[in-house]
């Protein structure tokens, strides 16, 4: 009989996480990532005007870096605001600098055009399925949240399927290898991915842009501020080619129709730095 309950306490908590929706252009998403927030965030913004209408931004978490915000009027948001002037909505998900702020005071925030609900939610459209996970109690040891949540996230059709959490599950940075306990922790989260159809896992923590290639393929865009360069490349990683010495703010887009994901690797100028690089039906 425990066993049911605790089965049916999950269950009610999956389905009680918010969906949100967002439409496509002509079948085209145009959404930018750019993660780990700081004071690159006007530079970033400036980059990202320059590259044409886009639907939405991602940010990866570490949504106001180094430290998160208090509460709903503390003065830090100030670091993330220039991103609310892109006029689209921002979808955040909770990072580990987030925490220590007050990671409540992000949900549901009074600035304009920050879309996000809860700690964990989904957003649908007509052509992919985003699965906005807290991966920071997962990294802590607490399973269920993250795992009964990403079970239940997806649809049955056929739209692309996109998971986007803080923590690098795969990375050349350094957080893909260090702490050993933290990367290991967060590998265990590929056969959940796997076993979810996810197509795209997305993250920040590392201060560098990367993808790399396997099954699920994984976007590393958290260069929004104090950037770093990838330390040792991944025999699998299909973006950069090679370490830079030095690693520029910049932000990712992703362009997704119902046949094709692009990803294209933008500096802060706007200047392409590589892409697009395409997943194909």
């Amino acid at each position: 009989m425990r066993g049911i309950v605790i089965a049916l306490l999950l269950a009610a908590t999956a389905a009680a996480q918010p969906q949100l929706s967002l439409a496509s252009r002509n079948g085209t998403l145009r959404v930018v990532v750019v993660g780990d927030i700081g004071d690159g965030a006007g530079r970033v913004t400036a980059g990202i005007a320059k590259i044409g209408p886009i639907d939405a931004v991602i940010i990866p978490g570490d949504n106001v870096y180094p430290c998160g915000v208090q509460s709903k009027n503390d003065p830090r948001w100030s670091r993330v605001a220039p991103l609310t002037t892109l006029g689209v909505p921002l979808f955040p998900v909770l990072g580990n600098h987030d925490y220590c702020g007050n990671p409540t005071a992000q949900i549901n925030a009074p600035l304009p055009n920050w879309d996000f609900p809860a700690k964990q939610y989904t957003i649908r459209s007509d052509v992919a399925e985003f699965a906005m996970l807290d991966t920071n109690p997962y990294l802590q040891g607490a399973d269920e949240p993250l795992k009964s949540f990403l079970h239940d996230a997806f649809s049955g059709d056929s739209k692309w399927r996109i998971a986007v959490g803080h923590h690098t599950v795969v990375s050349s940075g350094y957080h893909g290898y260090f702490p050993r306990h933290d990367a290991r922790r967060m590998q265990k989260l590929i056969p959940l991915l796997r076993a979810s159809g996810v197509d795209l896992y997305v993250c920040g923590h590392d201060h560098h842009q990367e993808l790399v290639d396997g099954q699920p393929r994984y976007l590393i865009s958290g260069a929004g501020s104090q950037p770093v360069p990838p330390i040792i490349l991944r025999s699998s990683t299909l973006f950069p080619t090679n370490a830079p010495f030095r690693e520029p703010i910049g932000f990712t887009l992703l362009e997704i129709t119902k046949d094709q994901l692009a990803i294209t690797f933008y500096d802060e100028h706007a200047q392409k730095r590589a892409g697009p690089i395409l997943s194909q039906r």
